[in-house]
Order: C-alpha cells, then structure tokens, then sequence
C-alpha cells in the first residue's frame, strides 16, 4: 500500500530524515514512535504530500506522490493532524461535511448518499450532538472528534493520524481507537499513526516503526520492537511487561 525508498528531508541545513525506507500493508494498523524531535510528524508530512523538496521516493498504490493531484490524493488519503486550528465559525455538522468534497462536483450540493455518509461518521465518533454548535466553540478534544469525523467521512484508504488523540480523555482516546480498528478489520482501512502512549500503540497497532533521529531504529510486529531493551535505548525510560499486552513505564531512568 504504501513505501518509502531513500527518503531524506532538511529543514535548511538541518537534516530531519535520513535515508528512510519503510512499508505498510493495506488494512495494517501501523504505529510510529520515537522520542520527540525523532522526524515522526515530519516522515506523516512528506507521506500525505504536505512537504515537498524530499529525496528518495514514496508511492502509495504504486503510484508515486509526485503524480497524484490534490483531488485523488484527497480521495485515497485523509489527515488527522495533532494541532486543530479552526478559526472561522463553521458548524461541526459543516466541518464533516467537507470531508465529501473530494466527490462532488464544484457547484453542486452533497447528495443524500454524502448526507448519510456525513451522519454516520458524526456518530460512531459521537460528535452528533455537536451537528449544530460552532466548531470554534468545543474543547480541544471536542475539536479533534469533530476532525476525526470529517476525516472518516472521506472515506479514504489510508487514514494518517499525528497525535490525533492528544486532547482527548482516556475514555474518547480508547472509543475512537475502536472505531477506527474496526474499520481495518471490516473495510480493510490501512492507518499510519503517530502516538506517544506506548500501551496504546501496543494494544492497537500491528505492526511499527521505532524513529530516533530521523532514522529508523527497527520496524516489524509490535512484539519485535517493543521490547524494554530496545525501548530503554530509544526513549531512556525504562519499561517491563505488564501482563499480555501492557507496559508498565517503571520510575527510574
């Protein structure tokens, strides 16, 4: 589904990315972690398209990046940044809506196949209640629920998410994470996602890749890298297993 062979990214001087080669699976629910400054945010940005000036290359269904327009790109793919910055005073129900853009034609109104589309994402991330509030009006997590909506409601094949559930409580981070499981498992919706909390990724995910400064450290099945050792060398924080699928962060260094 998707690969990266070579791909090398600098801000400036400042080299961000180095020599990274990857693959993803369709219908993989693929984990990215690493300390913080490890390229994480920046390898989703030059995946998605959103940063260009790259070396190497990157193909999702063969097809390179470079050759997609933003229309198709928009159909195969959709974003759940970590930051949502919404300033104008649209309505959630407004805000999933857009999320259709990508199938209709430019002056015409969404169908009610797009319509039923659009309500049916607003409530399994239980943002239905909010169809008539501004979006400029929610709490932060409130806010990524609602983007996480639009974004399902793309329908797309692959969904990127940035931290997309940093604002979110415990019970709307694990609801969501559902939601968006049971779509890899039903639909075969292969997710690319950045997330800081170790238990959460190892309870999720299949397969991942471990950054640490702009390299890839190991990628493989959960259990090949997210073993303590590996994690104590990355991250500096030692870890043990808890139980079948938890990690216990113990409180040395």
């Amino acid at each position: 589904m998707i690969l990266l062979k070579d791909v090398s990214f600098q801000y400036g001087s400042k080299e961000v990315l180095k020599n990274i080669n990857l693959s993803v699976k369709k219908g993989c629910f693929f984990g990215v972690i690493g300390p913080n400054g490890a390229g994480k945010t920046t390898l989703l940005k030059v995946v998605t398209g959103n940063l260009t000036g790259f070396s190497g290359d990157v193909y999702i269904k063969d097809k390179s990046i470079r050759d997609f327009n933003i229309k198709e790109l928009a159909r195969c793919i959709s974003v759940v940044p970590q930051q949502v910055d919404i300033r104008f005073p649209y309505t959630c129900l407004e805000i999933v809506m857009m999320g259709r853009t990508p199938y209709k034609s430019r002056l015409k109104s969404l169908s009610p196949k797009d319509l039923n589309i659009v309500k049916k994402c607003m409530e399994i991330t239980d943002t239905i209640q909010f169809a008539d509030c501004l979006v400029t009006e929610l709490s932060g997590g409130e806010k990524q629920r609602v983007v996480l909506a639009k974004a399902l409601a793309q329908q797309p094949e692959v969904l990127f998410l940035d931290e997309a559930f940093s604002n979110m409580d415990a019970y709307y981070s694990i609801k969501c994470l559902n939601v968006i499981k049971q779509l890899v498992k039903e639909r075969g919706l292969t997710v690319i996602c950045v997330m800081h909390d170790l238990n959460l990724v190892k309870a999720f995910c299949s397969e991942v890749v471990m950054l640490q400064n702009g390299q890839v450290v190991k990628q493989g099945t959960v259990e090949a890298v997210m073993e303590p050792k590996l994690i104590h060398g990355t991250f500096k924080v030692k870890v043990a297993k808890a139980g079948n699928s938890g990690l216990a962060v113990l409180p040395e260094l």
